[in-house]
């Protein structure tokens, strides 16, 4: 009776160490791919990708991603505000781009017109791009750019009589 203990307890641990080998160690939010369970009983292996549905797993924005959208949106802000303050700064003042003056010479209107169909221009494929992540960070460079030559020409308004 004892040795068919032992025979028995010899062959569960052999079992056991083989169904422990034969687990592949998941890291954290991958679902089980390609990882063949073999019964100690059976020399079949079943895989698991072809029995269990495939899960998307939700996309966690990183840290860096979160701080270069914050400093997107920050630069639509900062395009929008020297857009504006460029219009207004020009407002009823002689214009020197023929393609901004409206029929008398100064900036009306039509400048404002103008100036809002190119923010607008800029802006459109920001907003059909937003989901490329990687692109965020040369679209704020580019806001910013555009809001540094509209605060230029802001001040160089406010100088003009």
């Amino acid at each position: 009776m004892k040795v068919f203990k032992l025979s028995a307890l010899a062959a569960s641990l052999v079992c056991f160490a083989g169904v422990i080998q034969a687990q592949n160690a998941i890291t954290p939010g991958e679902l089980a791919k390609n990882v063949a369970f073999t019964s100690p009983f059976d020399s079949t292996a079943v895989d698991v990708a072809s029995v269990m549905p495939k899960q998307k797993i939700a996309y966690v924005e990183t840290t860096r991603e979160k701080r270069v959208r914050v400093l997107w949106m920050t630069s639509i802000l900062a395009m929008g505000a020297g857009t504006a303050a460029d219009a207004y700064s020009s407002w009823h003042k002689r214009e020197s781009n023929s393609l901004l003056a409206s029929s008398n010479g100064t900036f009306g209107e039509k400048g404002v017109a103008i100036k809002a169909g190119i923010a607008a221009g800029v802006l459109t494929p920001q907003i059909l791009f937003r989901k490329h992540r990687d692109w965020h960070l040369a679209f704020a460079v580019s806001n910013f750019a555009e809001a540094g030559i509209f605060a230029g020409a802001t001040v160089h308004n406010l100088n003009v009589k």
